[in-house]
């Protein structure tokens, strides 16, 4: 009897997209929310715990980087582990671990505590975010893939713009604390849906094995498969995923799409962390600081969403280049404008739609990099660059803010760096396009 098999890659890329692999994006994306919602949080409620902790706000630096740091290492180790045992298992962890740290923020008892359980959450975040951008990629259609990755992404600063919007009432009626029993019990909640609803990535099952699990989720894509269909994949499991992620001609090329991570994500953080402590220092209201930084939110939503597509249509530089020049100019005016609500709130709704742009660009890059079997790795090692950008930029913003410096100087400085990121766009173009060619010759050869 002759044996059918079925290529998961091509069921996939192949087909239109059905309501499974749309329900999996939009999931992704709403886990991608809780990490906008709790980024801007810190930085909104900032303020307020260092009077009920009697610190300066000038030392709140390193509380702003101890969640990125923790989300830095989360993104390697998470990323690493979930090529070996799957992205729904420990994107499960990663929720768990967000939920019960960010609960226990609201009751830190110290500043030291403080430090202790943002560093701790942070490691879920981070965790959470290689798996979901996995999944993402696996299940889109290599067609449609730069376009669903960054439509996925849109939900940090969607999450962002709700999360602030929401604050600005919860504080005015609650208090600081409120901000973290939400945020802490919304991801508990979504553990429960993602455990219920959330398939494992297909690829990943039929390249570990897993041939029944990977059966039921082609039954839910709608597809009847014959008893002796076999299921295969173009792709293998790596050994070691660390390492292949450098392997076959990718190291240079990993190396340099690890500056557009750094400054695009260092930069939006450094807006949307340090905003409100600036505009509290001008006499600005609570309720008005949490609404400036919803505008961030909703420019990032916008060139998260649109990025991906625009990439696809006209090219990686062309897209890109624009983004971090005007992201570099707008984030310097941002400073200027720190002590008028309209001014701030254009500026960092400028901010968010251009580095919201550069960053979701980034992530695609990385995700169209990366073949299955080290994908998770490769985009967990890009966002842990990017987290580290995410923890030295505040540290450096604050830094800056006690050494004397302006609201103006500090933007400045910050979003220059965005040039750097630019270039080395331009630079990674050109890696692709001799990859692409030398692949070409070779394979004009083998002919």
């Amino acid at each position: 009897m002759t044996q059918e098999t079925v290529n998961v890659g091509r069921l996939i890329d192949d087909r239109p997209m059905g309501r499974l692999q749309v329900l999996t994006i939009a999931l992704c994306a709403l886990v991608n929310m809780l990490d906008g919602v709790d980024t801007q949080s810190i930085g909104v409620a900032a303020p307020f715990i260092a009077e009920t902790m009697g610190v300066p706000i000038t030392s709140f630096g390193p509380v702003f980087s101890a969640a990125l740091l923790g989300a830095a290492l989360g993104a390697i180790g998470f990323g690493a582990l979930a090529d070996r045992l799957g992205r729904k298992r420990l994107l499960v962890v990663a929720l768990f671990l967000m939920s019960a740290f960010t609960l226990l923020t609201a009751h830190a008892p110290d500043f030291t505590w403080l430090l202790v359980y943002r560093f701790l959450a942070g490691l879920g975040l981070g965790g959470a975010t290689p798996c979901f951008i996995a999944l993402t990629s696996e299940y889109a259609p290599a067609r449609h893939r730069s376009a669903c990755v960054t439509l996925m992404w849109s939900g940090f600063p969607l999450g962002a713009m709700i999360g602030a919007l929401a604050n600005s009432a919860l504080l005015e009626s609650h208090g600081w604390r409120a901000i973290f029993y939400l945020g802490g019990v919304l991801p508990l909640v979504l553990a429960a849906v993602v455990i219920v609803w959330l398939p494992e990535s297909l690829k990943f099952l039929v390249t570990r094995g897993f041939d029944g699990a990977a059966r039921r989720v082609i039954a839910r894509m709608g597809v009847a498969l014959g008893p002796n269909t076999a299921l295969v994949t173009d792709e293998r499991p790596a050994g070691a995923p660390l390492r292949q992620v450098f392997a076959q001609g990718r190291a240079l090329a990993t190396f340099v799409l690890w500056v557009p991570f750094f400054t695009s994500m260092g930069i939006l953080t450094v807006a949307v962390l340090w905003t409100p402590s600036l505009l509290r220092l001008n006499g600005i209201s609570p309720a008005a600081t949490a609404f400036v930084v919803a505008f961030n939110g909703l420019g990032a939503f916008v060139g998260q969403a649109v990025c991906g597509r625009l990439i696809e249509r006209v090219g990686t530089v062309p897209a890109l280049m624009p983004a971090f020049v005007l992201g570099a100019l707008v984030t310097a005016g941002l400073g200027y404008g720190a002590s008028s609500v309209p001014a701030a709130a254009t500026f960092i709704g400028l901010n968010g739609l251009f580095l919201g742009f550069a960053s979701a660009g980034a992530i695609a890059l990385a995700a169209r990099l990366y073949p299955t079997p080290v994908r998770s790795s490769g985009v967990g090692l890009g966002m842990a660059m990017g987290r580290f950008g995410q923890m030295v930029g505040p540290l450096v913003a604050g830094w800056m803010l006690s050494s004397g410096f302006t609201a103006g100087q500090i933007m400045l400085a910050i979003g220059s760096t965005a040039m750097i990121g630019a270039a080395f766009v331009v630079w990674f173009h050109i890696l692709m396009t001799r990859e692409k060619a030398d692949a070409g010759a070779a394979q004009v050869r083998i002919g």
